[in-house]
């Protein structure tokens, strides 16, 4: 085997190699992309539960209001009202607090998604570096 088969052989050997690293690599931006689409699925679930949870809650509280309105209240009965009404929005302010970390997964997502694929097209630069050297060597052979 000549010098210049033997470098073309190790080459090819670099070049599988890189080439399983841009499989391996394009796996993790499948992965991403995936995991970025289920958290934008999440994030419309969780957009229509809370418009549901504000819709409720000002129908509850307009119930409240009807039910008390025009009477004269006892101080025990207007606690009892402002606890009613607090624990209503108790809810909508967690589901808000829910969606805002959806939308931070979102963002985090991203950026996984962009860095993936940067990785995955470094891979395949370098996989196509090495295949242009090897067919140049092979040419240089012939």
């Amino acid at each position: 085997m000549c010098p210049s088969e033997s470098l073309i052989a190790e080459v090819e050997i670099l070049r599988r190699l890189r080439r399983h690293r841009a499989d391996r690599a394009e796996r993790a931006l499948s992965a991403a992309k995936k995991a970025q689409r289920t958290v934008l699925r999440q994030i419309e679930q969780a957009e229509e539960a809370l418009e549901q949870s504000r819709r409720e809650e000002a129908r509850q509280c307009a119930q409240l209001l009807k039910e008390n309105q025009g009477q004269v209240m006892t101080l025990q009965a207007l606690k009892a009202w402002s606890t009613q009404e607090h624990n209503l929005s108790a809810s909508t302010r967690r589901e808000e607090s829910q969606l805002q970390a959806l939308h931070v997964q979102k963002d985090q997502q991203t950026l996984a998604v962009g860095d993936a694929q940067k990785h995955v097209t470094r891979c395949l630069l370098e996989v196509e570096k090495l295949q242009e050297l090897s067919g140049l060597l092979a040419q240089e052979q012939a």
